[in-house]
């Protein structure tokens, strides 16, 4: 994907293996209990995203192990219309296929650091897939429903949305959220994207 011009040509026309890190957008990964930062604990209303959405459709592979949690959060997110969350054509259900010359809009994939302090994040790529990475330090000791908020968390991002200062919004920027998907509040910034 090549931004111009605030336009955007679709990474299927591009098809390189090069990935430069343009944009991160973070989820505060902090564990129950922990403080927040004061530079997180400070969450403000983010202008929204780039996104990784070509068109109205985005597609994903996944090479995570939190299937559940994805599927549940493209479901919601398929629910409000406007955009076709759909895994890559030429794999099997969004996992990596035998096709590897094949970019989707977004790979999601897990890692496991005790080192940085987020559950989950959205990098936004020039040229690739962007990525959803998972972190399981924090999220294999989160309920299923705290795993499902962070990823619908930044599978919003990846749909263009930017953080938002209330806890009941998905797009909250911290672990603490209490909804696990779109809110009024994410549902009326969606609409004001997408339609």
């Amino acid at each position: 994907m090549v931004r111009t011009g605030g336009g955007r040509l679709t990474r299927r026309s591009l098809r390189l293996p090069i990935r430069l890190l343009t944009t991160a957008s973070l989820t505060a990964g902090l564990c129950a209990g922990l403080p927040a930062t004061p530079a997180l604990a400070a969450c403000g209303d983010d202008p929204d995203t780039v996104g990784s959405v070509d068109g109205a459709v985005l597609t994903y592979v996944l090479h995570t192990k939190y299937t559940a949690e994805w599927d549940r959060a493209r479901a919601e997110w398929n629910a409000l219309g406007r955009v076709d969350i759909r895994p890559e054509a030429g794999t099997d259900a969004g996992t990596k296929g035998n096709d590897s010359t094949a970019y989707a809009d977004v790979d999601a994939s897990d890692i496991d650091r005790d080192d940085v302090g987020w559950s989950g994040m959205w990098e936004s790529h020039d040229l690739g897939s962007d990525d959803i990475i998972l972190n399981d330090h924090f999220l294999k000791d989160y309920s299923a429903d705290t795993r499902r908020g962070v990823v619908t968390h930044e599978l919003g991002h990846a749909l263009r949305l930017g953080h938002r200062t209330a806890s009941g919004a998905v797009m909250y920027c911290d672990d603490t959220r209490t909804a696990i998907a779109p809110s009024d509040l994410d549902i009326t910034a969606y609409r004001a994207i997408w339609g």
